[in-house]
């Protein structure tokens, strides 16, 4: 299995994270942690919920990303 749906999957329990002036608070490593930990409690393997978050990254809308990039950018002007 390549990095590509554990990328996404990172990128997609970031977007849900904190964000504060700096930007977003979350790293990769600290999503791919969450993944992991909600994995072994859901039953499932790290590897098909990397896949299903990754597809629910890449279906996300130009307005879902609109307002992702909102969030983040009035979290940096707050400073």
């Amino acid at each position: 299995m390549s990095r590509h749906p554990y990328t996404h999957a990172a990128d997609f329990i970031r977007a849900l994270g904190p964000v504060n002036s700096e930007g977003v608070v979350l790293s990769r490593s600290d999503a791919s942690q969450i993944r992991q930990g909600i994995a072994k409690v859901i039953g499932m393997s790290d590897e098909e919920l990397a896949i299903k978050l990754s597809e629910a990254e890449q279906a996300k809308t130009q307005a879902d990303q609109d307002e992702a990039a909102m969030r983040l950018i009035n979290a940096m002007q707050a400073r």
